[in-house]
């Protein structure tokens, strides 16, 4: 008697597992569905990506390093014109005169301009130009491998508070039917005492019993809320509008089978093509710090054309005819410079990189042992999760059995209270143990998707299969 549920109750069970309420209506969401809207939505990938764009960008302006410098000059001056022999350091706070030299200063001003284009060219440094673009674009695809590795992250993420909250809204609806069947052993038990058959202490083991149950599906509930509201956070949905969809539970062991022991880790994996990016920029970079101590080849070229208000003949004369060009000159040359001091410089940088390399080389090394040892433990955890699949039907037939007996026994009075609660407690126990087991199987199968790098086939998979429920 206790095992059946009125319609009524049923009405009431489903609406509050649904989340309907009178201000919203809650709506099944499948988990391809949570993937891409997080792909979608999520701020961290947009920065990633516009960072991957940014050093795309980035490297288009290393390609233009090679284009030569011009520079265009015109200046119009006014002031005196006295020099002295002798030699000095130039410095930026020191106007240049150029001019006579004479036996006493002369304060009577000076109109001059001059107009100049000079051509700057680092025609050829010993191949620093092409490493430097060879770093620049294995940057871009450090950022391309970071934004990849990232979107991952959030799949994984998304995937997990699915599992989690699919897991929570079973253990509410299991935890329902067992509030529903200790209130009818309450209910029965209330009635046998009343008519004096118990003593009153059965009505109120079963009475506290109730309420260890309700107790149990507000922190179930409390639990599915906060999942719940994580995921709304990365897909931006509306968190009391969204209800896992349980038919992925029906397809789960036709998914178990199907799976096989071929897959292996592959370079492919968004984790290892991000270290394997880095370890190839840090690489780049030794071979940078490397070419940027050999000598540079500049191709210099300069005119210019020059006025001034002194004649030939060291005549002022009046000022604006120093407005005007009167003389022109040229030059071009082929310059080398090479910093000998910059060897021990470059060593120290060296051994820096050096040591950055090998960082990279053993992230490398770690990222990948790591996803060996997943893809072996996840294996492990899927034929387990398969046997104990297999297991559960019986433990859950057994204790439904059980319940069932110990609650006519009581009736008849040949058992007591204890006996009763035990026995619900040992069929919601198999109930728990059922869902943790689906929980595990699920975990267990996206891990070994993680290790390789096929969570979206596994994901198409279990959309193929709930379309053929």
């Amino acid at each position: 008697m206790y095992l059946n549920i009125t319609v009524k109750r049923c009405a009431v069970l489903l609406c509050l597992l649904a989340g309907i309420s009178a201000h919203s209506f809650a709506q099944t969401l499948q988990l391809k569905q949570a993937i891409d809207m997080t792909l979608q939505h999520y701020p961290t990938l947009k920065a990633k990506n516009t960072l991957a764009n940014a050093a795309a960008a980035h490297t288009t302006d290393v390609n233009h390093e090679w284009y030569p410098n011009l520079k265009l000059v015109e200046e119009a001056t006014i002031g005196s014109d006295n020099g002295v022999y002798g030699s000095y350091f130039p410095m930026s706070i020191i106007p240049s005169t150029s001019g006579g030299i004479r036996a006493a200063n002369n304060s009577q001003a000076v109109a001059g301009n001059i107009g100049m284009a000079q051509l700057q060219w680092e025609v050829y440094n010993f191949g620093l130009y092409k490493v430097r673009k060879d770093e620049a674009r294995q940057q871009q695809l450090v950022a391309g491998a970071d934004a990849g590795i990232t979107a991952n992250d959030l799949t994984v993420s998304v995937i997990q508070d699915y599992l989690s909250m699919l897991e929570y809204y079973n253990l509410m609806r299991i935890q329902a039917d067992n509030i529903e069947r200790t209130k009818s052993v309450s209910q029965a038990v209330t009635s046998i005492v009343l008519h004096g058959l118990k003593p009153g202490v059965d009505s109120a083991i079963a009475a506290a019993e109730l309420s260890k149950a309700r107790l149990n599906y507000i922190d179930f509930q409390n639990g599915y809320n906060k999942v719940r509201m994580h995921l709304a956070s990365l897909t931006g949905l509306d968190s009391t509008a969204i209800v896992p969809d349980t038919l992925y539970d029906q397809g789960l062991r036709q998914v178990l089978l199907a799976q096989s022991d071929t897959a292996t880790v592959e370079q492919t994996h968004p984790a290892l093509m991000y270290y394997n990016a880095l370890l190839a920029s840090a690489k780049k970079h030794e071979q940078v710090i490397r070419k940027t101590a050999m000598p540079k080849v500049m191709l210099l070229a300069a005119g210019w054309a020059r006025g001034s208000s002194i004649n030939s003949n060291d005549e002022y004369q009046h000022l604006e005819t120093g407005f005007g060009y009167s003389r022109y000159n040229y030059l071009a040359g082929v310059g080398i410079t090479y910093n000998v001091a910059d060897i021990f410089h470059t060593r120290d940088r060296m051994r820096e990189q050096y040591v950055r390399t090998r960082a990279a080389a053993n992230q490398l090394e770690s990222s990948h042992t790591l996803l060996d040892n997943q893809l072996n433990q996840a294996r492990v955890n899927i034929h387990t999760a398969v046997d104990k699949l297999n297991e559960m039907p019986a433990q859950l037939n057994a204790a439904r059995a059980a319940a069932a007996q110990k609650m006519a026994l009581y009736k008849g009075g040949l058992t007591n209270i204890i006996d009763v609660t035990n026995a619900l407690y040992v069929l919601n126990r198999a109930e728990n143990d059922l869902i943790q087991t689906r929980h595990d199987a699920w975990q267990s199968l996206f891990m070994e998707a993680f290790a390789t790098n096929t969570i979206q086939t596994l994901v198409q998979q279990l959309e193929a299969t709930r379309g053929q429920l």
